[in-house]
């Protein structure tokens, strides 16, 4: 679920990451991009979202939105996923989950940070070479904002750029910097490997006993880690369905 956010200029403004299970492709082919991004357009107005950009790759998809709320958020992007896993399943014939996560969710809090995840987001295809220049990618708004179609129109120039005039040439003039909008999360081995030591105990024994996936869940909480029950799950080589019966059964 989406991080606790502060407001830019009383909205969430938020970059979030969908990624493929095991990163496999889940978006390789036309038809799979055209199909997420059908579900975009097709939800985030009845979701009250505003997209303001997004980036489809062959096994993760960037977006930066805002809303007026964050719960919007989480049932925008669970109304999504969830049409999207299901049509992917069928047309793989594949069953399980789809996703490595539900989300993730970085929120964004200065214009200057806003203007460099738009730049991060349309550079992903240039970085992995699939393309020479940001105007050649199909699936990424870069175009929509040079010629304002698909969800760029001038609500969001004005949020973005203070004007829905000559913005333009400061579009193309953003500068690709590194990202730095959160605290890089801890390596999840580590985070383990330091638990079992401090508990005298192993993997196995703690994937057997619904006391100690509960004092992991204590270790980390009373800890600077910011690790979602999907990671936790994914730590300790369980499904989160089988994670959130045995955290039911020590309730």
């Amino acid at each position: 679920m989406p991080r606790k956010s502060r407001k830019l200029l009383n909205k969430i403004l938020c970059h979030h990451m969908v990624q493929g299970i095991n990163r496999e492709y889940i978006f390789q082919g036309n038809d799979e991009k055209s199909k997420y991004l059908e579900l975009l357009k097709k939800y985030y107005l009845p979701f009250k979202i505003q997209m303001i950009a997004y980036c489809i790759m062959d096994n993760h998809v960037h977006m930066l939105i805002y809303t007026q709320g964050e719960e919007n958020i989480s049932k925008f992007m669970k109304q999504v996923n969830s049409i999207y896993a299901m049509y992917y399943n069928k047309k793989k014939q594949r069953v399980g989950y789809v996703y490595r996560n539900r989300f993730k969710s970085v929120p964004i809090n200065t214009r200057e940070q806003m203007h460099s995840c738009i730049k991060y987001i349309h550079m992903n295809p240039v970085k992995a070479k699939i393309v020479e220049k940001e105007n050649e990618y199909q699936y990424s708004s870069y175009n929509d904002f040079l010629n304002q179609t698909g969800f760029i129109n001038k609500e969001i120039l004005e949020f973005v750029f203070k004007s829905s005039q000559n913005y333009i040439e400061i579009f193309q003039k953003i500068e690709n910097k590194e990202l730095k909008l959160d605290v890089e999360k801890p390596k999840l081995e580590k985070v383990l490997e330091s638990f079992l030591k401090k508990e005298e105990t192993t993997l196995l024994e703690v994937r057997k006993s619904n006391q100690l996936i509960q004092k992991f869940i204590n270790f980390l909480n009373s800890n600077p880690y910011k690790i979602s029950k999907s990671d936790i799950a994914q730590m300790l080589q369980i499904s989160r369905a089988t994670l959130y019966r045995k955290l039911k059964k020590e309730e």
